[in-house]
């Protein structure tokens, strides 16, 4: 197990199962079955019983629909981040209707937790590179710290000019974001992320943890729909789209499981306390 050296820091999108599908609307989402809760208390347990806090990225939607769940996670010492408000891709929102988002995401959250929400991750992070106006929306909205940056390209944007994926501090018009973007690694010759979503599913453990230990810095961002075999099938997705959704999920908490045990971890606000932001990279975006 690497330590000192290495920076892992866990997180997870706190969404429905059905909140990945962009063709699913908000008028129909109370229709499906409930399943947030489903392996929440397991994954909570398991953070308790390796002593390990991790930041939960949590949709304004789920904050006023199923406040319990944040009160709960609140309740085990976890940080409490934004995850927008009904999971809409940044990049397909202009700047006023991603603030109006943002300031109900954050009013759900906060009147729950009683307190300010200084992380943000957007869906799918989609700030991408003809959507960095959405940083002057963060800042504005009292948003210090972003997981949002994909450094490379991506069905729903990316970020390919963003360059090595490690923390960084933004600079936009006079904003300042703290950046934790996603990280990859090489497998024959080409980059993929294997932290989190379709490929933390697709990848074999072992590929996994030598991914990770290669790597100074780690970011993760697992779903509870990633441990969840019994979750009801979009059945309209493209063959390609249905693979990425569902592959590997029987195996996913084992996985897990042996990620938490193998590494030493921490979340976003502790990361942000070990990081000097002086001293680090800085990025100006126009």
């Amino acid at each position: 197990m690497r330590t000192t050296e290495q920076m892992n820091i866990l997180t997870f999108d706190i969404e429905e199962w059905y909140h990945f599908d962009i063709f699913s609307t908000e008028d129909k989402w109370l229709d499906y079955p409930p399943r947030i809760d489903l392996y929440l208390p397991q994954v909570l347990d398991k953070l308790d019983e390796n002593e390990t806090k991790a930041t939960f990225f949590c949709l304004g939607w789920i904050a006023r629909t199923y406040p319990e769940i944040i009160k709960k996670i609140q309740q085990r010492g976890h940080e409490i981040a934004c995850h927008s408000d009904k999971h809409f891709f940044v990049r397909e929102m202009t700047p006023e209707s991603f603030n109006l988002d943002l300031a109900i995401a954050l009013d759900s959250i906060e009147n729950v937790i009683g307190q300010k929400v200084v992380s943000f991750r957007a869906p799918a992070f989609t700030i991408s590179e003809d959507a960095t106006w959405a940083f002057e929306v963060l800042a504005k909205n009292g948003i210090e710290n972003d997981c949002s940056i994909f450094p490379t390209t991506r069905s729903f944007g990316g970020f390919p000019s963003f360059g090595e994926a490690k923390p960084t501090l933004i600079k936009y018009k006079e904003y300042r974001i703290k950046e934790f973007p996603i990280n990859m690694g090489k497998v024959m010759g080409k980059d993929f992320v294997f932290g989190g979503g379709g490929y933390f599913r697709l990848f074999p453990y072992s590929q996994i943890k030598k991914l990770m230990n290669k790597s100074d810095y780690n970011m993760t961002y697992l779903h509870m729909r990633d441990f969840d075999y019994k979750q009801p099938r979009f059945k309209y997705l493209s063959n390609m789209r249905y693979f990425k959704s569902y592959y590997g999920i029987k195996n996913a908490y084992p996985k897990f499981e042996k990620m938490l045990k193998d590494f030493k971890w921490i979340n976003v606000e502790e990361a942000v306390n070990q990081i000097d932001f002086n001293s680090i990279r800085q990025l100006d975006l126009k």
